[in-house]
């Protein structure tokens, strides 16, 4: 019931604070969310052309389109309406082509298609299932095909766990008082969307590299790339909590053949 009633608030932020909703208006600003991506496993803009990708939580629509820009053919999902219409309008406005974003739930999702490359950044921990998530994009990947997902990190998001403990004290899940409260008591000048995802978020999962390596080991994905790097998990992790950076971190792999 719990799961029910925060994937209902998750839905319902989102909805009222699309996000990111940068409002980005020029090509070559929004291809560098590609370049972003291509950089963690050494490619660039060139290796997306003919590829088929499927985008996880799409949000308002960045990346997606931007990614049509370099030739690849994309479905996109998110399951906030009014996000995906955001993405749609965005794509209206710089022309994007091979770009179908569809209001869909990830942990319900069954396309019945498989992609070359499966991207689900920043959204798996807002499911209320992450592991469920992880699944369901593998298993909409081909074999060879490139997995990427993006999640808050268990070691080194403590100190905004500690923030939002004090924010469900004083304001519990109404996500409005969340967002007033955690501007004023930890601050950010920055737009409403970023506010509310911040500050407003109801549910969120954090992971760690051991556990994400454990995940590839089961779904038979071989670990090619990350953001940050690493060479001892746990250890450096515990590095980015004490330089404070690395909240967020990036792990990519490759579908291999079954044995």
């Amino acid at each position: 019931m719990k799961d029910n009633e925060n994937e209902l608030l998750v839905k319902k932020l989102y909805e009222t604070y699309s996000y990111p909703n940068r409002g980005i208006e020029n090509k070559e600003k929004l291809l560098n969310y590609v370049k972003w991506v291509s950089k963690i496993f050494d490619k660039d803009v060139t290796y997306w052309n003919g590829k088929t990708i499927l985008e996880l939580g799409c949000g308002t629509g960045e990346l997606a389109n931007a990614l049509s820009f370099c030739g690849a053919n994309i479905t996109a999902i998110d399951f906030s309406s009014s996000s995906i219409t955001k993405a749609k309008e965005l794509a209206k406005r710089m022309q994007s082509k091979n770009v179908n974003f569809l209001e869909k739930n990830i942990l319900e999702l069954d396309l019945e298609k498989e992609f070359d490359v499966v991207i689900a950044l920043g959204s798996l921990h807002h499911t209320i299932d992450a592991k469920k998530g992880f699944d369901i994009a593998c298993n909409h990947c081909k074999t060879n095909g490139i997995i990427i997902i993006g999640l808050y990190n268990k070691y080194s998001r403590f100190r905004h766990r500690v923030k939002r403990v004090i924010l469900f004290l004083l304001a519990g899940k109404n996500f409005e008082k969340r967002i007033i409260i955690g501007q004023k008591l930890f601050g950010g000048d920055k737009a409403k969307s970023w506010l509310a995802d911040k500050y407003g978020q109801v549910h969120e999962s954090y992971h760690s590299i051991n556990q994400i390596l454990s995940w590839f080991k089961e779904k038979n994905i071989k670990f090619v790339a990350s953001k940050p790097k690493f060479k001892t998990p746990i250890i450096d992790e515990l590095k980015w909590l004490i330089k404070r950076e690395n909240a967020f971190f990036v792990m990519i792999g490759v579908k291999q053949t079954k044995n």
